[in-house]
């Protein structure tokens, strides 16, 4: 399967955070101007218009930026949970305090190995659980998928965060038998 990662245009947090918004509730930030710019610009990439739909978060600035490339490439889209971004907490009503935050981090960057007891999702969970999206949507050949830059990084293994806006493609091969897909599964390649 060609998949062609996409991260979301740039979001207006001033927009929520002066409406008081924390926590999970940021997640609501719309694209800014300059987002929808970026978003109709790649639109235009010659490499998108070979896909066969469009999947994508269901964040806002996520959401938007899927819908955007929708209309402009006349694709269908599909809206997945999963795709959604890396958890710094797995419950999404308890409080985040800024240590918690900073370990998180950590991990993240490869400083601190990954701890399958705490309290945040490791990379590993963040990369099973976009498998198991890409999974249900192995009928298409060519998947343009709208969605964080962790999230793109823990599945193509890029150390650096990705633009806003960027166009990462790879290729996946899902065609294994199982129950459910996991990492050590699927052979994945940055394209």
């Amino acid at each position: 399967m060609k998949l062609f990662f996409v991260r979301h245009g740039e979001p207006d947090w001033n927009l929520v955070e002066m409406r008081g918004a924390r926590g999970w509730a940021k997640d609501f930030a719309p694209l800014t101007p300059l987002g929808r710019l970026q978003i109709d610009t790649i639109a235009n990439d010659y490499r998108l218009q070979e896909a066969d739909a469009i999947l994508c978060s269901t964040f806002t600035r996520a959401l938007e930026s899927g819908a955007l490339l929708s209309r402009a490439l006349n694709k269908p889209l599909f809206v997945e949970y999963d795709l959604h971004e890396w958890l710094p907490q797995k419950d999404p009503l308890g409080d985040v305090d800024a240590g918690l935050l900073e370990r998180a981090k950590r991990t993240l960057s490869g400083v601190a190995g990954e701890d399958p007891s705490a309290p945040w999702e490791s990379l590993s969970e963040v990369r099973e659980r976009v498998l198991t999206v890409l999974n249900r949507y192995r009928r298409f050949r060519n998947l343009v998928v709208v969605t964080h830059g962790v999230v793109i990084g823990s599945l193509v293994g890029m150390r650096r965060l990705v633009d806003h806006a960027e166009i990462v493609p790879f290729e996946i091969d899902l065609d294994h038998p199982g129950p459910g897909p996991t990492l050590a599964e699927h052979t994945v390649r940055s394209a």
